[in-house]
């Protein structure tokens, strides 16, 4: 899956979505441009190879698996992303730190999170799969672990607006609902990561059935987002793991 490209000044949230793919190369540049972006927009592709460790030829692909034409066009738009963002919040919190300033940093954290969410949502994705649910027989939301609640919350907000629909949060459950979905159906998958075995298991099972399927996740080129008919991107680009997980269940809430 390929980001749109219409929308300018999404630099840093574009990255966010692709920081914690599977490649080191891809990983290690998105993290270092996430960590000194000031710096970033100043160096030439073979300078920021250089910092990086890494060759021209991958900052070059990093480039393209971002939706720009060339390294110039990053450089463009990550401009444009500083200008609306220019003040990025630090998640790193020390014991030094005043309570009031933790306080002020988790709200920022998580208002950031949103704004950084809205900017990459494609309205058109959103409204076909609103028209989905309308129609749909029933909908089906899959999550375990931290995604499990989403699942719970989610389904208890179409159930309020006349939706049947049923949270599932674990393998057995899953299985025993998957037996009689047909295409009438909209199956949700919930990972922050994108790589929950389980959840791409019931996906791909859904999709066997002919039901239709939506991915909730924080990361584009997450087997997830691949995976799934319609992919539903979050952003929240905290260093630790389980605190982006905590954070991106507000985000993901406000996309149900």
């Amino acid at each position: 899956m390929k980001l749109p490209e219409k929308t300018k000044g999404t630099c840093l949230s574009r990255i966010q979505t692709i920081s914690g793919i599977n490649q080191k190369g891809v990983s290690r540049i998105a993290r270092y441009v996430l960590t000194h972006p000031e710096e970033a927009v100043s160096l030439t592709i073979s300078e920021l190879a250089e910092k990086i460790g890494t060759s021209i030829a991958s900052v070059s692909r990093f480039c393209t698996r971002l939706g720009q034409d060339n390294y110039r066009a990053f450089q463009m738009d990550l401009t444009a992303s500083l200008a609306n963002s220019p003040s990025t919040v630090s998640d790193i919190f020390r014991p030094t730190d005043r309570p009031s300033t933790i306080i002020k940093r988790v709200f920022e954290i998580n208002r950031q999170g949103l704004a950084d969410t809205e900017k990459l949502l494609e309205h058109e994705t959103l409204i076909s799969v609103a028209k989905l649910i309308i129609r749909a027989k029933r909908v089906l939301l899959f999550g375990i672990g931290g995604s499990a609640l989403i699942a719970r919350l989610g389904a208890l907000r179409f159930e309020a607006l006349g939706i049947t629909a049923l949270a599932i949060t674990d393998a057995y459950e899953g299985l025993l609902a998957l037996a009689s979905v047909t295409s009438d159906d909209v199956v949700f998958g919930i990972s922050h990561t994108g790589r929950s075995a389980l959840i791409i298991k019931l996906l791909k099972l859904g999709q066997a059935k002919g039901s239709r399927t939506v991915g909730i996740t924080n990361y584009v080129d997450s087997p997830l987002a691949e995976l799934s008919e319609f992919a539903l991107l979050t952003s929240f680009r905290e260093r630790r793991i389980n605190a982006a997980v905590s954070s991106s269940r507000i985000a993901k809430m406000c996309i149900l």
